[in-house]
């Protein structure tokens, strides 16, 4: 297949400036022998934008297309593939692109064993830390953006609200992405802009859990002060309870709601 494409495309550069007709012809050839698909065709497939698949073309993560001229490009079905793979490495391993091109690099998609091999590493377990061997470090803005669907707004949203701390690079890490993650999925339950839930909304969240987290640190001081626990013994029995009152909140936040709703009946 791209032993195909790759003919139909130097066959093109070779042709004279004037022989508008001669590249048509030659790309038809190879579409009877090859499936090739234009940008539309593409997004529609794999249910990726056209302008984050450009975007990946643009980083390196998918091959540059077949051009019969400025305005018109043909992809194969390795893209199809390729592009699965991508998503499915952002959405299982919090892979950032950089990492995910050097994964694909040497990969032929054309080839069934390849595409098979890489599906088996990432159905492997993860490790405990929740991120697994080689798992995203960081992200750029753009690559969460991609990775997670939110508009580049809504990211600088998030940001605004001190949800997720970009470093001095601008990257984020995986605590800021799987934060933005969650953020995601209240898109897709249906929590859209067309019925006006934005980004911002989740303010109160944060200003409670402030709240929360400073009342506890205060509780905890006053109730350990004077107890003769060193310093490495107190960290511990912080973090501790804190996973423990962690089980407690959303059984508890989910209650109160129910609580509510039937108090409104």
């Amino acid at each position: 297949m791209a032993l195909i494409i790759a003919t139909a495309a130097s066959r093109l550069e070779a042709a004279p400036t004037t022989g508008g007709d001669q590249g048509h012809q030659i790309i038809l050839l190879a579409m009877k022998k090859s499936k090739l698909l234009k940008m539309k065709e593409l997004a529609e497939v794999t249910g990726v934008s056209g302008g984050t698949i450009r975007y990946y073309i643009q980083q390196g993560v998918l091959p540059q297309p077949v051009k019969t001229h400025k305005n018109m490009a043909y992809y194969d079905e390795g893209y199809i593939r390729r592009i699965r793979m991508i998503k499915e490495l952002q959405k299982s391993r919090f892979l950032p692109l950089d990492i995910i091109r050097t994964m694909l690099a040497d990969m032929d998609f054309s080839r069934e064993g390849d595409y098979k091999a890489l599906v088996r590493e990432i159905d492997k377990p993860l490790l405990e830390n929740g991120h697994g061997h080689g798992a995203a470090t960081a992200m750029s803005p753009a690559e969460l953006s991609a990775h997670t669907g939110l508009s580049p707004e809504e990211i600088t949203s998030l940001v605004r609200l001190d949800m997720i701390l970009p470093d001095a690079e601008g990257r984020f890490d995986p605590e800021s992405i799987r934060l933005t993650e969650i953020v995601a999925e209240l898109r897709k339950v249906g929590l859209s802009q067309d019925l006006d839930f934005q980004v911002e909304h989740l303010r109160i969240h944060m200003d409670l859990i402030e709240f929360l987290a400073r009342k506890e640190l205060d509780l905890f001081s006053k109730r350990i002060a004077g107890k003769g626990l060193d310093r490495h013994s107190a960290s511990k029995l912080a973090k501790d309870a804190i996973s423990v009152i962690n089980k407690l909140l959303p059984i508890l936040h989910l209650r109160m709601i129910q609580k509510i709703f039937e108090e409104a009946e």
